[in-house]
């Protein structure tokens, strides 16, 4: 199982993101943050931008294809996406989470 991380500066953009791969079912859940700040080295050295985050739970089989469908209905608004490995889970709870989700 992974935390699927999806962030842009558009809460819209990952308000639908989240219903896309809820309505797929490429994700069991989804928790939009309140605004971030992301901070990277740019031209002009450390910079910040403002950001919101959307956190999902998937299995780790399934991120390609995320990634390909985000890619495809995105295109050039395609947010960044990463994920990151979920070690433990309650069993009961990760059974209830892989029970909403795509078959693999």
């Amino acid at each position: 199982m992974m935390s699927l991380q999806v962030v842009s500066e558009n809460i819209v953009l990952l308000q639908e993101v989240a219903d896309f791969l809820l309505e797929e079912g490429l994700v069991a859940n989804a928790l939009l943050s309140n605004e971030s700040e992301y901070r990277f080295h740019g031209e002009s050295g450390i910079e910040s931008k403002k950001v919101f985050l959307l956190k999902c739970i998937s299995k780790s089989l399934l991120f390609s294809l995320i990634n390909e469908r985000l890619r495809e209905k995105y295109g050039d608004r395609m947010p960044l996406v990463y994920s990151e490995p979920i070690i433990m889970i309650d069993p009961e709870q990760r059974d209830d989470l892989l029970a909403r989700l795509t078959k693999v």
